[in-house]
């Protein structure tokens, strides 16, 4: 045995547990020693080598020291594989090879070198070259619809709507995969608003119809987004489709029940915009079921209700029942909201006017 041998054995601390007959044994035998060292150059300490033989089912182990070596002897002549796995567990890198008799086989793990050889070898091939210009141009092109679309969102705030959807234009081609319903949706958006403050008719048309159609082509790629049947449903009801309105809203109402009260209103408002009270009262009696506390849901129940409202000949109002307890919740929910003023306003008129017996109940009550 060589005295470099006799010092590696020393130096690495290797401990046999019976030394009989120790050139015999070396003879048939063979090993594996090496050093570990990071991507930074600095040394693996506590990382585990996992050799399996490749011939035959057999599997150990042997850990770094704290300069990053390990040696393993009386290894069989064979094929191996040797897996590098940091502290956690986890692979880091894989070598194969042969473990000849005698001194044992020098297998390194420099992982900056191993890097760099792959790298070189990946550069080399076509595919890769292809993948990684692919990759560039991606990037690029994500910059390129970000900044254009960022553009556009910075004229929307400002509500100039024409100028901001002429970006989204710009920026729709430039989306992939998941970015392309978002600026679909936008696109929409912006339209819509851009019809609710054009004067010419015409025009205003025109805009609703844009919007329709990108509506639709971004429900097309996600059908299950209740924020665009929501929206939907809005433009439908200021183009007068009431049907398709409702069930744009009950679509919503479904896909998302936890903000059903919100797309019930929504509904409501519309209806009672459009004096449709009948519709309006059912939309917005729901809406304040679904989130009792919904004062906004509450007025304009009481003006759907109020809508209903019947005239006797010498000016008396008749009120549908609920009409007054509609407006005292809203002022209950939110004594200073935006409708208080006008909600107390109704209650005096009512409370003044009403039929005799409903006054008396309202006395009993109290």
């Amino acid at each position: 045995m060589s005295s470099l041998w006799t010092r590696r054995l020393v130096g690495l601390a290797v401990v046999f547990a019976t030394l009989v007959a120790a050139v015999p044994i070396f003879a048939q035998t063979g090993g594996l020693t090496g050093k570990c060292l990071g991507e930074d150059g600095q040394p693996l300490a506590g990382y585990t080598i996992v050799v399996d033989r490749q011939e035959v089912r057999w599997t150990s182990k042997v850990k770094t020291n704290k300069k990053g070596e390990y040696i393993y002897i009386g290894l069989s002549v064979g094929n191996y594989k040797l897996t590098l796995t940091d502290p956690g567990g986890r692979a880091v890198y894989t070598l194969t090879t042969h473990v000849s008799l005698g001194d044992p086989t020098v297998v390194d793990f420099d992982m900056a070198k191993e890097r760099a050889v792959a790298k070189k070898q990946m550069e080399a091939n076509p595919e890769y070259q292809k993948k990684m210009d692919e990759q560039v141009k991606d990037q690029k092109q994500l910059t390129g619809l970000k900044q254009t679309f960022d553009q556009g969102q910075a004229l929307y705030a400002e509500k100039k709507y024409v100028e901001a959807a002429a970006l989204f234009e710009q920026a729709l081609p430039l989306a992939k995969e998941k970015n392309i319903p978002i600026v679909l949706a936008k696109l929409a958006d912006t339209y819509s608003h851009a019809a609710g403050v054009e004067k010419d008719r015409d025009a205003q048309t025109r805009e609703r119809e844009k919007a329709l159609d990108y509506y639709q082509k971004a429900l097309a790629a996600t059908p299950d987004d209740p924020n665009l049947h929501n929206n939907l449903g809005s433009l439908y009801a200021s183009m007068g489709k009431v049907q398709e309105a409702q069930a744009e809203f009950q679509k919503a109402a479904e896909l998302n029940p936890s903000g059903a009260s919100g797309y019930y209103y929504n509904l409501g408002v519309i209806m009672v915009n459009r004096n449709k009270m009948d519709e309006a009262a059912v939309a917005l009696k729901k809406a304040t079921e679904l989130d009792p506390n919904n004062a906004n849901a509450w007025y304009w129940y009481a003006m759907a209700l109020l809508g209903k409202a019947d005239y006797k000949p010498d000016g008396t109002i008749v009120a549908v029942p609920g009409t007054v307890e509609a407006f005292e919740t809203y002022l209950k929910l939110d004594p200073n909201g935006q409708w208080a003023s006008a909600a107390q306003a109704s209650l005096q008129t009512l409370q003044s006017k009403v039929p005799t017996e409903y006054k008396a109940q309202k006395k009993k009550k109290g």
